[in-house]
């Protein structure tokens, strides 16, 4: 872009240019020079087209993740008479309207719940070890008794912090019988040094690069089809530069998409079967069932 209006000046100094009207027909002329110029155009206006499309399917997919999960779990609203055995991080009205969660924001609290996933995931493998089933039973010996009331049956380990989470020490854990289990409140689960899950390498790739087709121009007197990859631009390229070709930016962002909303779908998948563990543990029954029966409650009118 910088070296399409440095052309421009170049060419007004060289004519002495300085009333609009002539300053456009010369502007004219310079654009009729530029080869293929309405065909690179259309490209262009069909790019931007197809990223604001795939960028809209996956804010759809983001919106029904972080109002239906990354919450807590097993909650009671008194007021509302409600029981949910999942919660989303954020409510749908948050979302919604002028002053709702933009695409950033939800980009933020889509985050905080895939590391969150992540590590439940994580430490759920870890609990299931035989590494782990070693470092308990060393916990317990050390005790020897529960940390509440002392008593010495069904004894085992539970975490208190996670900053030494896979070399922990006696300082890190309680242990208690399983009396005192059933009342004991948990800490949310943050592991330190756990690689990023995919998708976030992913989220940050693909918002890259859907600012770049919503605020990069595009350089129309470069040979191939670029972007302007100026001072004023270049940090937009930061991630990598080979996005400065349009068709190569299209190609990834299109391909991030598919990836991202495959990854969801998995994430996903694995709320919904703790739903379901829930329903049947608490239950007794599966969630869809409950929520057929609920439907055919018939509340009196007030």
């Amino acid at each position: 872009m910088v070296e399409d209006i440095k052309e421009f000046d170049k060419l007004i100094k060289e004519k002495n240019i300085s009333d609009v009207d002539t300053m456009l027909k010369e502007s004219k002329n310079i654009t009729e020079k530029i080869p293929d110029l309405k065909e690179r155009h259309e490209k262009v206006v069909v790019a931007r087209g197809n990223v604001i499309e795939a960028s809209i399917k996956v804010e759809m997919a983001f919106d029904e993740l972080i109002t239906k999960t990354g919450g807590e779990d097993l909650v009671i609203n008194p007021e509302k008479k409600e029981f949910h055995l999942i919660t989303g991080a954020i409510e749908e009205n948050k979302i919604v309207g002028s002053h709702g969660l933009r695409f950033a924001g939800k980009v933020a609290v889509l985050k905080k719940i895939l590391k969150k996933i992540d590590d439940e995931i994580t430490f759920r493998d870890y609990l299931q070890s035989k590494e782990w089933e070693e470092r308990n039973n060393n916990f317990i010996t050390h005790f020897k008794k529960c940390n509440k009331c002392g008593g010495t049956e069904q004894l085992s380990s539970y975490h208190i912090r996670y900053e030494n989470f896979g070399k922990e020490e006696v300082s890190d854990v309680e242990v208690l019988c399983w009396y005192c289990q059933l009342g004991h409140k948990y800490k949310s689960i943050e592991l330190p040094n756990i690689p990023e899950p995919p998708l976030l390498a992913d989220l940050k790739r693909f918002v890259a690069l859907r600012n770049i087709f919503a605020h990069v121009p595009v350089s129309w007197f470069a040979k191939e089809l670029e972007f302007d990859d100026s001072i004023r631009y270049q940090h937009y390229f930061e991630l990598d530069k080979k996005w400065k070709n349009v068709s190569f930016a299209v190609k990834e962002f299109m391909s991030l998409q598919k990836e991202i909303l495959d990854l969801i779908t998995v994430y996903i998948k694995s709320v919904v079967l703790k739903q379901e563990l829930f329903s049947k543990i608490l239950l007794g029954k599966d969630f869809k069932d409950i929520l057929e029966e609920a439907k055919k409650i018939k509340f009196p009118d007030k």
